[in-house]
């Protein structure tokens, strides 16, 4: 029997050192195992194709200043008042991610505009004071994601183009100033849903067209300068209560009664009411705008019996007051517009000394008395 029992001990000791034997890894602690679990992964960079960074040095050496957006690819082509052609724009909708494109004041034809109807990204297009015709807004008519389109000055665009106009229903901004647009025009743009802003300074709007606005659900600012509006034109103001920028200037049929009209635009922040026919009964239908913040009463028949229809009108930071028959005695009325960042007095009897005067009640007021050339 001895043995097997000198056996059994020796297996059992031998088991023992087994157990006591240290491990040769290491434990990992939960904060270790937590960072082994989570592995970052590095953003792939986009490569830009060769092909659009050719195309993008070649618009440079035509004198396009561009914009690109984190990964090197070019958001806007500005060109404009450069010496560019029809030529240039051949290859631009190579540029996959370009949404501004400003052209105004070059030589493009209606013929250029038809490679740039084909850059499907494109969110804005400035045309301004370019030679063209309607035919160029036919090429456009698939820029499904185009928000604003900027036209004016030298074109020969009319009324038959805004039923191309009409299917680029994603507009918010369309400026036809200066074109021959008239009411019936305006009347094919009932599909711009969410139109916010429309230009339309010297066009043939009158009365009637005027009318065509209240199709805009969205219209937030609209300049009808140099018009053939009318007081009775403006009772279609009553149905926009959500303007918030008018300009009415210039417009030489207007007088004191079409203010009335404007007295429920409660929204309003910006008016502009230069050249018209307005005296102090003119302002007084204004006093309930509260909102303003930029109002040119310039070149008005106001006088200091009409600045009292100012004092509410807290929130101004612009005033024009230059050219109207407006003097120190009248300034005491205008102390308590204490948000008033500039206040044009020029070519008006207030003096030197009435500017000192307000300016103690005004300090953080600029005030113009100096009539200075285009100011």
């Amino acid at each position: 029997m001895k043995p097997l029992q000198g056996t059994v001990v020796l297996v059992f000791a031998l088991s023992l050192i087994a157990g006591c034997t240290p491990k040769s890894e290491k434990k990992q602690t939960a904060s270790e195992k937590s960072s082994g679990a989570i592995k970052v992964k590095e953003p792939v960079k986009t490569q830009v194709p060769p092909e659009e960074v050719n195309l993008a040095d070649s618009l440079k050496a035509a004198g396009a200043k561009l914009k690109k957006d984190q990964d090197g690819y070019v958001i806007e082509v500005d060109l404009r008042g450069t010496q560019i052609d029809d030529h240039a724009l051949k290859d631009i909708a190579g540029l996959s991610r370009l949404r501004y494109l400003l052209l105004n004041e070059t030589k493009i034809t209606d013929a250029g505009l038809e490679p740039v109807g084909k850059v499907a990204t494109l969110q804005n297009l400035d045309l301004r004071n370019c030679n063209l015709n309607n035919k160029a807004i036919s090429h456009l008519t698939g820029l499904s994601k185009l928000k604003a389109l900027r036209l004016s000055g030298n074109s020969d665009i009319d009324d038959d183009a805004m039923v191309d106009i009409n299917q680029l229903t994603n507009l918010k901004a369309l400026m036809l100033d200066f074109l021959w647009v008239s009411g019936d025009g305006l009347s094919e743009l009932k599909d711009l849903n969410h139109l916010e802003e429309l230009y339309l300074a010297k066009t043939l709007v009158d009365d009637e067209g005027l009318t065509t606005l209240t199709q805009f659900p969205k219209l937030k600012k609209t300049r009808l300068s140099q018009n053939q509006i009318s007081d009775e034109g403006l009772t279609i103001m009553a149905k926009l209560p959500q303007l918030e920028e008018l300009d009415l200037s210039e417009n030489s049929l207007l007088s004191d009664t079409g203010m009335e009209h404007l007295s429920g635009l409660s929204k309003l922040q910006k008016l502009n009411l230069w050249r018209v026919g307005l005296t102090d009964a003119g302002v007084e239908p204004l006093q309930g705008l509260t909102n303003l913040r930029w109002l040119n009463l310039d070149n008005t028949r106001l006088s200091n019996a009409g600045l009292k229809y100012l004092k509410d009108m807290k929130q101004l930071e612009f005033l024009h007051l230059g050219s109207t028959a407006v003097s120190d005695a009248g300034l005491a009325d205008l102390e308590g517009l204490t948000s008033l960042k500039d206040l044009k007095l020029t070519r008006t009897a207030v003096t030197e000394k009435g500017v000192a005067d307000l300016k103690q009640k005004l300090p953080n007021t600029e005030i113009q008395l100096k009539y200075i050339e285009g100011q």
